[in-house]
């Protein structure tokens, strides 16, 4: 079974409820051990509440945790964390159509507090002081309050927004487009300052990731039909574009990265698909398959970390109910280390701690 976002949202629709308070929760809890620099790694889970798990690779001892989130179990389907400050930030997608969760954690991942938000919150960043948040099925973005989780206002962006990332005082939001939806190829521009949407950027079909060049410009990634995935490199200031990338002979799904060097690195395939991780060059053109997909399981969440040069990835069991991997690879694809502890169902996001 392959399994992409877009499948999620339909899955939900089978997943057993999840029950949630109706009000702001404060969670008291025992002191948890100190966390240093590592890795977290945050788990789909499958279709059922108490499977999602937040994991943590400790860099000072070689050591993997499978899950560390404290008190009790996330819910279904978290899919997006942000690291700002001393404190952790998750969001949970819940029930498809329904309120989801926003959660505000210690870097030990014991939860401080949690708070219902929007429908279906995906992914979070932060700028401005403020957190960001997608609801793909509502078309807007929520912003949020760091301190308490409290909403501040929200943003009518445009099909299934999902990934998004900050450049200066500027968000940028890739509407993704859905099955419900219908495709979308805009990335929408919020300015932080005052919260309105300033500009739209016109890309390819199924804008899915977005990240900041080496040299502080936009990098927009689109799945599109078949082989026609597209890279966009695009002015911040401007929105306009400066570059297209288009011979991306492997696809592109998610995930896109850069090193010092502005090399790319991203998982391959399509919208409906993750596949292999995959290196290119803007500079020449070159696009290399690095970390093929093994028998079993899918390269489902990737991330660059610039200080050890390596890629970690999370490996989701294709069968989406048994557990997944935690790889580390050079950014030749070279394995380094396979931990022999499962990580949890569908092994998502991976976010570097240092």
């Amino acid at each position: 079974m392959k399994k992409s976002k877009f499948l999620i949202h339909f899955a939900i629709l089978l997943a057993v409820a999840l029950s949630s308070c109706t009000r702001d929760e404060v969670i008291v809890v025992p002191p948890a051990p100190t966390i240093q620099d590592g890795v977290y790694v945050l788990c789909e889970g499958g279709f059922v509440p108490g499977t999602s798990k937040l994991a943590f690779y400790d860099f000072s001892n070689d050591t993997f945790y499978p899950d560390i989130y404290s008190p009790g179990t996330l819910g279904l389907f978290p899919d997006g964390i942000v690291l700002t400050g001393n404190y952790l930030y998750i969001t949970e997608q819940g029930n498809f159509g329904s309120p989801g969760k926003i959660y505000k954690l210690d870097t030990n991942g014991t939860a401080i507090i949690a708070s219902n938000l929007g429908v279906n919150p995906y992914n979070v960043i932060e700028t401005n002081g403020r957190l960001y948040v997608t609801n793909g099925p509502s078309g807007i973005v929520s912003v949020v309050s760091r301190d308490n989780l409290q909403l501040l206002s929200t943003v009518n962006v445009r099909n299934y927004p999902q990934e998004l990332t900050g450049i200066g005082n500027r968000v940028f939001v890739c509407n993704a487009g859905s099955f419900s939806t219908g495709p979308d190829s805009v990335v929408s521009v919020i300015d932080a300052g005052n919260n309105q949407v300033v500009g739209e950027i016109k890309v390819g079909k199924n804008p899915s990731t977005v990240t900041a060049s080496t040299d502080g410009k936009l990098l927009i990634g689109c799945p599109g039909d078949s082989l026609t995935a597209a890279i966009y490199k695009v002015d911040p200031i401007s929105l306009a574009t400066l570059d297209t990338f288009t011979n991306l002979r492997y696809g592109l799904s998610k995930d896109l990265n850069t090193d010092a060097a502005g090399k790319l690195y991203f998982i391959g395939g399509n919208i409906y698909s993750d596949e292999d991780i995959v290196s290119y060059s803007p500079s020449t053109g070159v696009s290399e398959k690095i970390v093929p997909k093994q028998a079993g399981y899918l390269n489902y969440g990737l991330t660059y970390d610039k200080q050890s040069n390596q890629l970690y990835v999370g490996a989701a069991a294709s069968d989406f109910s048994s557990d997944g991997r935690f790889r580390i690879y050079s950014v030749t694809g070279n394995l380094v280390k396979d931990f022999q502890i499962p990580t949890g169902i569908a092994p998502r996001r991976l976010l570097v701690k240092r």
